[in-house]
């Protein structure tokens, strides 16, 4: 029993420091990109760098700090898996059903915070959907002195890059929250 206990406060522990990373990650995340588009937008940067970290370093930011959240909420959902195994254990070896019940709960009454996860990787999303949007403005507005056809071309040619970016890593990131979700996911 005691070592039934102790696994069951080890997952409860690992769960919960996931729970914590999840929440700095994103925090971090959210306030380094509100930084970096706040000084693009509000300040004479370059264009030879506002157009680059608009179209590269602030979307692959984003999605890399979402797969890292991805990862810890995976991390804390295989703890609360395990939490629960032990609680039927637990309560089985008492012989008392519901002794023990708080992750056991959780997972069968469908209680999960599904809206703030999925505003979060939303959010985390149209991050990089934004930063391509306000790249491509900046990346028209520079060479529009190129001409009308060179414009035309370079903004399609980075509308093409951009939609095709978001898509595929919607797709990548849409699986691997599935599988999470469904208990699926293999590391």
């Amino acid at each position: 029993m005691q070592a039934l206990l102790a696994e069951y406060n080890s997952l409860r522990q690992e769960s919960l420091q996931a729970i914590t990373n999840r929440l700095q990650i994103m925090n971090f995340a959210f306030t380094s990109l509100a930084v970096v588009m706040a000084a693009i937008l509000s300040t004479s940067v370059s264009r030879v760098l506002v157009i680059p970290i608009c179209m590269v370093f602030v979307p692959i930011t984003a999605k890399a700090s979402l797969l890292i959240w991805l990862g810890e909420y995976h991390r804390s959902q295989r703890a609360g898996r395990g939490v629960a195994k032990i609680e039927t254990r637990i309560n089985n070896h008492l012989g008392e059903p519901a002794l023990f019940s708080w992750e056991s709960g959780l997972s069968s009454s469908g209680t999960h915070m599904s809206y703030p996860y999925a505003a979060t990787a939303a959010y985390m999303l149209s991050a990089g959907v934004l930063a391509h949007l306000v790249g491509i403005y900046f990346l028209g507005e520079t060479v529009a002195r190129f001409g009308q056809t060179t414009t035309v071309l370079t903004v399609v040619g980075a509308g093409v890059y951009a939609i095709a970016l978001e898509l595929l890593f919607f797709r990548f990131f849409r699986s691997r929250w599935r599988a999470v979700r469904s208990h699926h996911h293999t590391q």
